[in-house]
């Protein structure tokens, strides 16, 4: 009786250590420490975290690098880094870019910046090199501080969490004709979203890849395949971009730094790549103290790693309708055509205010009162504080629809996503132009008999417009091209136009009409990026 009483003892006490310890492994992190080296703002002020007890000189330190619209708390919010970090005993470090001050910076403005703290961090904590973990946009910031800014030798691996190196087609949509009124109102137009446009990005690969400094620093790619739930800020990105992506970064655009190692891909939304729950352990095990060696940051020793294979370039999806416009106090009526066979109809309109109302009127007049809703978004979401108006219909009739809209000061954007037969993808993968060029972009469609290339249904014409994107919330110069030279080739629309003689990032929009096999009315839209260089390469 005494052994069983005094094993049972033992137990107990061995069951209270184990919950203590698990306790202490798991703690909270305590509150990273400022240093405020500037006084006026946040932008370049840094933090230095609490030095585990079970730190080692055997593991990096960590710079963590936040991402579009955000700031360090990033890092450091419930299911954080920080506490994983901290908990496995690594030394870390925290950055304020411009993003943290409200507006975005762009990587020209961060990059400068984040070399400087680079530095700072290795100097504090005493090594040659440190670990840089980065959040979407951060990942571009990164490379720019390494590359164009003299920290490479200071950086030992890296670790994109999402970042768009191709840009990302939300952005290129925030300057389209359709949705550039909401953007503004929404204040979602800075230097960094400008940044992010897919032209602009090109222009920036132009200007960054063959750079000899790349091969002094691994870094790791990774990206994410799911988004927040039914229309939410994420889930609205996913008629957008295309192939896989996370609500505002495609996979093959995360995926797309040419010397990158692909790490791992998953099906979670852009914000939960930086929770620690979801990624910290595909991550931890690729952190480094080892100099970087120039033939895996050239990717020639991928094998080696047993990664999943880097994924191809992705065309971009072009199967919805897209409207958009201003409200300033008059009712706007937007027409489009649906033809049958449809298994669903999606439709998500965007306003600025929930006093805005939304009405969807079939061809046999039942209407349907859009109700406003504003989901939990991510900051970074492009247009993250956008009242939405859903809407589903199983197997909608065919005809003529009508999206009435009255508001005031305000703005809206309507993408609705049929879903049949017909598909559609743009074709052309040319990002950069000089001036003056002549230039096509191609749209291929399956389920089509016809295009019209004249007049299009109900006697519109087929028309663009031509979006000069600007770096501010400013407006931008719009020009209209009332007829589109289109020329049908294998069942493909080929869209001739002459590229504008001012160098800058550009947005074709417009509507293609047609006929199905049934003779019945179609159209589809489409949103072209595209930048003009100068003669030196360089944009503006």
């Amino acid at each position: 009786m005494v052994q069983h009483v005094r094993f049972r003892v033992a137990s107990a006490i061995c069951l209270v250590t184990a919950l203590l310890c698990s306790s202490a492994v798991n703690a909270a992190a305590p509150a990273p420490v400022l240093h405020n080296d500037n006084p006026s703002a946040n932008f370049g002020d840094w933090y230095t975290g609490a030095v585990p007890p079970q730190a080692s000189s055997d593991k990096p330190v960590i710079l963590f690098v936040q991402g579009l619209h955000s700031n360090y708390t990033t890092w450091t919010k419930t299911d954080s880094y920080y506490d994983a970090a901290y908990n496995a005993g690594y030394r870390t470090a925290f950055v304020q870019l411009k993003d943290s001050d409200g507006t975005g910076g762009n990587m020209w403005t961060n990059g400068p910046k984040l070399a400087e703290v680079i530095k700072k961090v290795a100097a504090y904590y005493g090594v040659p090199k440190i670990n840089i973990i980065a959040h979407s946009k951060g990942g571009i910031d990164t490379q720019t501080a390494l590359v164009h800014y003299g920290a490479a030798p200071y950086v030992n691996v890296v670790h994109q969490l999402s970042t768009p190196n191709k840009g990302s087609e939300v952005a290129d949509m925030a300057y389209s004709s359709w949705t550039s009124w909401l953007a503004e109102l929404l204040d979602k137009k800075d230097e960094a979203v400008y940044s992010l446009q897919t032209s602009y990005m090109a222009t920036y690969r132009s200007q960054t890849d063959s750079r000899p400094e790349n091969a002094l620093t691994k870094t790791y790619m990774s990206g994410g395949e799911g988004d927040d739930g039914w229309f939410s800020s994420t889930w609205f990105a996913h008629a957008v971009l295309p192939g896989e992506d996370d609500g505002l970064v495609s996979v093959a655009s995360a995926m797309g730094l040419p010397y990158g190692i692909p790490n791992f891909t998953k099906n979670i939304s852009h914000s939960a790549m930086r929770n620690a729950s979801q990624t910290w352990s595909l991550v931890k095990p690729k952190l480094a103290l080892g100099a970087a060696s120039a033939s895996m940051a050239s990717g020639s020793a991928l094998a080696s790693e047993n990664l999943p294979a880097r994924p191809g370039g992705a065309e971009e999806n072009t199967s919805f309708i897209l409207r958009g416009g201003s409200l300033q106090g008059q009712r706007v009526t937007e027409t489009f055509p649906l033809e049958s066979g449809l298994s669903n109809l999606v439709m998500d309109v965007l306003t600025a205010s929930d006093q805005t109302k939304i009405t969807l009127i079939s061809p046999s007049g039942v209407r349907h009162d859009l109700q406003p809703g504003k989901p939990e978004g991510d900051e970074e979401a492009l247009f993250a504080g956008a009242v939405h108006h859903n809407f589903s219909l199983e197997r909608p009739e065919k005809g003529e629809w009508n999206l009435e809209m009255s508001g005031s000061g305000d703005a809206y954007f309507m993408l609705a996503r049929p879903e049949g037969k017909i598909k559609g993808q743009i074709k052309s993968p040319r990002k950069l132009f000089r001036k003056g060029e002549s230039a096509s972009v191609s749209v291929g469609f399956n389920g089509v008999k016809k295009w019209d290339a004249g007049g299009g249904t109900g006697g519109s014409k087929n028309k663009a417009t031509l979006t000069r994107a600007g770096k501010t919330n400013a407006a931008h110069a719009i020009q209209k091209i009332n007829e589109l030279n289109v020329d049908t080739v294998k069942g493909d629309v080929q869209v001739n136009f002459q590229v504008p003689t001012e160098p800058g990032v550009y947005n074709l929009s417009f509507d293609i009409n047609g006929l199905n096999e049934r003779d019945e009315a179609v159209t589809r839209s489409v949103n072209y990026n595209f930048a003009v260089t100068d003669a030196s390469g360089k944009l503006d």
